[in-house]
C-alpha cells in the first residue's frame, strides 16, 4: 500500500516537471528560430524519459539533471533588457538638453538684473552732488558796495548800462584824478577806476564821470565806442544806471558824439569847463548837445532836465594827431531817482 502511494505521488511529479519543461520550451521557441545545443540536450531527454517506466524515471539522476537546464532559461532575455537600457539614456540626454536650456535663460536674467543694480549707486551719488552744489545766497549790490566802501575808506559806487555786461566800480575824485591813473586799493594801474567830477554831485545841472578807453580792451570805458555812428546799438544799449551815495539814478542816453578842440578855450570843451548856466543859458546849451549827436535818438530834452555825461578818449584814428582834444562822448538825461 506505502509502495502504491509513492509511485503514484512520484509520477504526478513528473508528470508536472515535464509539462514545465514543455511549456519553456514552446516559449523559448517562439523567441528564436533555431534550438540551442542545450534545448535539444532537453528535448531529446524528455522524449526518452516518456519511453522509460515508472521506475527508471524515478532515478535520481533523471530528476536533479533537468531543474538544472530549466533554470538557465532565462538568460535569454538579456537582449531585450538592453534595448530598453538604450531607450532610457535616449530620454535621459532629452532631459539634460532642456535643463540646460534653462540654465542659461536664468543666467541672462541674473545678468540683467546685476547691471540694474551697478546703476543704482551712480544715480545716489549724483543726488548728493546736487545737494554739495547748491548755490549760495547771493549778496545785493547795495551790500558789495558797503563791503567796499569800507575796505577802501571811500564811498564806491556802480554804473551799469542795460543790456550788456557793462558793470563798473565808481567813485568820486578830488582835484588830483588820483583814480585816473589807479585802483581801489591804491596800487598804480594805467586803466584806472571811473570817477565822478569833484565839483559834481548829481544834484546840478549835469554831472560828469570820467575814465579811460584803449586799444587793450580793458580799460573802463571802452565799451563807449560801440555808440559812434551805430543807432542800432543804441537802440539795445539806451539806458545808464548809476548807485551812489544810498541812491539810484536812471539816466536815457540822447546823444552820442566826438568833441574836438585845438586848445583848452575852444568851445568844444565847454561841456566840462562850465557848470554853471541860467535857465535860458541851460535850455541852448542842452539843446546843443541833442543836436551834435551822431544820429537822432528820438529822445528830446529841455531845459528843465538834469544830464549825466560820461568821457573818455575817442579810439576813431580819424582825429590823431589832428586835434588837441577829442573825446568820445555820451550823454543822458535823467529820468528817475530813487532811494537803494
Amino acid at each position: 500500500m506505502k509502495n502504491t502511494y509513492k509511485r503514484s505521488l512520484s509520477f504526478n511529479t513528473i508528470i508536472l516537471l515535464i509539462i514545465s519543461i514543455l511549456s519553456l520550451t514552446i516559449i523559448s521557441a517562439s523567441n528564436s528560430n533555431y534550438l540551442t545545443a542545450e534545448q535539444e540536450i532537453t528535448i531529446k531527454t524528455v522524449e526518452r524519459t516518456a519511453d522509460l517506466p515508472v521506475e527508471e524515471i524515478l532515478e535520481p539522476a533523471a530528476v536533479i539533471t533537468e531543474p538544472i537546464t530549466v533554470t538557465e532559461k532565462p538568460e535569454e532575455t538579456k537582449p531585450i533588457v538592453e534595448e530598453k537600457k538604450v531607450v532610457t539614456k535616449k530620454t535621459t540626454t532629452k532631459t539634460t538638453t532642456k535643463k540646460t536650456t534653462t540654465t542659461k535663460k536664468a543666467t541672462t536674467k541674473t545678468t540683467t538684473t546685476t547691471k540694474k543694480t551697478t546703476t543704482t549707486p551712480k544715480v545716489e551719488t549724483k543726488k548728493e552732488e546736487t545737494k554739495k552744489e547748491e548755490p549760495k545766497p547771493t549778496k545785493t549790490l547795495q551790500q558789495t558796495l558797503a563791503e567796499k566802501t569800507k575796505k577802501y575808506g571811500i564811498e564806491v559806487g556802480n554804473i551799469s548800462i542795460s543790456g550788456s555786461n557793462f558793470n563798473k566800480d565808481l567813485v568820486k575824485d578830488d582835484k588830483s584824478y588820483y583814480y585816473l591813473n589807479n585802483t581801489l586799493d591804491k596800487k598804480k594801474d594805467n586803466r584806472g577806476v571811473p570817477f565822478i567830477d569833484y565839483r559834481n554831485d548829481f544834484t546840478g545841472r549835469k554831472t560828469i564821470i570820467y575814465s579811460h578807453s584803449a586799444k587793450d580792451g580793458k580799460s573802463p570805458f571802452n565799451y563807449l565806442q560801440n555808440y559812434n555812428g551805430n543807432k542800432d546799438f543804441y537802440k539795445k544799449h539806451q539806458y545808464i544806471t548809476v548807485v551812489y551815495g544810498g541812491k539810484t539814478y536812471k539816466y536815457q542816453i540822447f546823444s552820442v558824439y566826438i568833441s574836438t578842440a585845438d586848445s583848452e578855450q575852444h568851445p568844444g570843451l565847454e561841456y566840462y569847463r562850465v557848470m554853471k548856466y541860467t535857465d535860458e543859458e541851460w535850455g541852448k546849451k542842452i539843446q546843443e548837445y541833442k543836436n551834435n549827436s551822431d544820429y537822432d535818438t528820438g529822445v528830446s530834452v529841455s531845459k528843465n532836465d538834469k544830464i549825466l555825461i560820461l568821457q573818455t578818449c575817442s579810439m576813431d584814428n580819424r582825429y590823431y594827431k589832428k586835434y588837441y582834444r577829442y573825446n568820445q562822448l555820451v550823454m543822458a538825461k535823467l529820468i528817475s531817482v530813487k532811494e537803494s
